[in-house]
């Protein structure tokens, strides 16, 4: 199960206790979602949301086949992010993703550093690198968490830089109105966004809620015109659907 397939809305702790979030602008959650990579059904996710410590955030992830599936794709993904919120939203400290129980085992840390304007990057099997800290960069789970935050906030999509390996990627996020999703939860009404870059065989689309505070209820990602990844939420509950 590719890492790049599971872009950083892939995120589970269900043996983490959920914090309520009242003091963030964003409420906690925890989501569980189907998974499906070509259309076909391989298992399921988890997306929670928590505040370790007054005025910090903590996003996990945690994602694996079910069934017979599990033991042709055993690999399980998971990620971790903490950092802070200001006026301008979430601000990325620290991200973790980790690949394990499979043939292969991938573990990347990354440390954004505003003090010495610095991103740190440590991936087994590579040499650790450095990049300058510029406006607009964020970590998979930071990015969702970003996402959320400008949908509740009234704001327009905006350009960021996708920084989860040493070879960060700038991406164009689009506003594309209003559709119904069905989910395990019911119809539910969600606004959509488009993730890509100028000239890219690769999309992904978000579709968030208002009724659960934008949390997202379905994630498709597609290349050359194909869809690769299909996450829809089976259910929710936290701060975030009170």
């Amino acid at each position: 199960m590719p890492r790049r397939l599971i872009p950083g809305l892939l995120a589970a702790a269900l043996a983490w206790p959920l914090t309520a979030l009242a003091a963030l602008p964003v409420p906690g959650f925890t989501a569980r979602y189907s998974l499906a990579l070509s259309g076909v059904p391989v298992g399921e996710a988890t997306v929670t949301l928590d505040e370790p410590a007054p005025g910090r955030y903590r996003m996990r992830s945690e994602a694996a086949a079910k069934g017979q599936l599990a033991m042709l794709l055993p690999d399980r993904l998971s990620e971790e992010a903490e950092g802070t919120f200001s006026d301008d939203g979430p601000q990325p400290g620290h991200y973790r993703h980790e690949r394990r129980g499979g043939r292969e085992r991938e573990s990347v840390r990354i440390d954004f550093d505003p003090a010495a304007g610095e991103v740190r990057i440590e991936e087994a099997g590579s040499a650790p690198a450095k990049l300058a800290l510029a406006p607009g960069m964020l970590d998979p789970l930071s990015l969702q968490l970003r996402a959320m935050w400008l949908l509740r906030q009234g704001r327009p999509p905006e350009s960021f830089t996708l920084v989860d390996d040493a070879s960060p990627d700038t991406y164009r996020v689009e506003s594309a109105g209003r559709e119904t999703v069905k989910t395990g939860r019911g119809p539910v009404e969600a606004e959509v966004l488009r993730r890509g870059r100028p000239g890219d065989k690769r999309t992904a689309t978000f579709w968030f809620a208002p009724k659960f505070g934008y949390v997202p209820v379905q994630i498709v990602q597609t290349r050359k015109g194909r869809e690769t990844l299909r996450m829809t939420l089976i259910d929710v509950s936290g701060e975030a659907v009170r």
